[in-house]
């Protein structure tokens, strides 16, 4: 059986026997491993935990300071909603989302009997898609004195709703009344419709739901 002696005190004579200088790089050495691994073990992720507290802490900071800023003008906020809703509905009211004929029909007789205008005649045409709204175009024929129609057109461009005459005509009406002069015409209004949709998005869709627009089969 093999013994294995160690003997120390032939070890220090050795190390007394190195010069100072090979002692002094060694513990220079040795110690700056010693340092590189507790910096790199230890100070290192301090270091990156830090830096990550320190982002959240003002992505957190900015949230607040945002909801903050949101509660103070949460009274001005609801005010300018509370205008724009009105200025929808204002809109809405001149660009209305359908073409409500009978409504149509009936403020244009409004008009017309306010201002002792007859209406003998109203005949809405196909609407006519645009980018985001449609046209709406009718024929109105009336009866009654010169100055009742000015006034008539007067007041079909007062209407909240947009009504646009854009071509009319008057002429003498046949059958003549003693002491009465009365005029006959004919005019084109023009209307609007808004579209919440774009037209040609939704013609492409019908068209495919149609079997439409597809390349022939060879």
């Amino acid at each position: 059986m093999i013994k294995l002696s160690l003997d120390t005190g032939e070890i220090k004579k050795k190390i007394i026997k190195i010069p100072k200088t090979y002692k002094l790089i060694f513990c220079l050495f040795f110690g700056g491993l010693v340092f590189a691994a507790l910096f790199y073990f230890l100070i290192v992720p301090q270091i990156e935990i830090k830096k990550q507290l320190n982002e959240e802490h003002a992505k957190l900071k900015q949230e607040l300071d945002n909801m903050v800023a949101i509660k103070n003008n949460m009274e001005k906020f609801r005010k300018e909603y509370a205008q724009l809703q009105e200025l929808l509905q204002q809109m809405l009211k001149q660009l209305p989302e359908t073409k409500d004929i009978p409504n149509l029909l009936r403020n244009i007789t409004n008009v017309g009997t306010e201002t002792r205008l007859k209406i003998t005649y109203f005949e809405p045409k196909q609407v006519q898609n645009k980018e985001f709204y449609a046209e709406l175009l009718f024929n109105i024929r009336y009866s009654g004195p010169y100055h009742h129609i000015g006034y008539f057109f007067d007041g079909i461009r007062k209407l909240e709703r947009i009504i646009n005459i854009t071509s009319f005509s008057i002429s003498p009406e046949q059958k003549k009344v003693p002491g009465k002069l009365n005029l006959v015409g004919e005019c084109v209004a023009k209307t609007y419709v808004y579209l919440k949709q774009e037209p040609k998005k939704q013609e492409k869709k019908d068209e495919k739901k149609d079997g439409k627009g597809e390349a022939p089969k060879k």
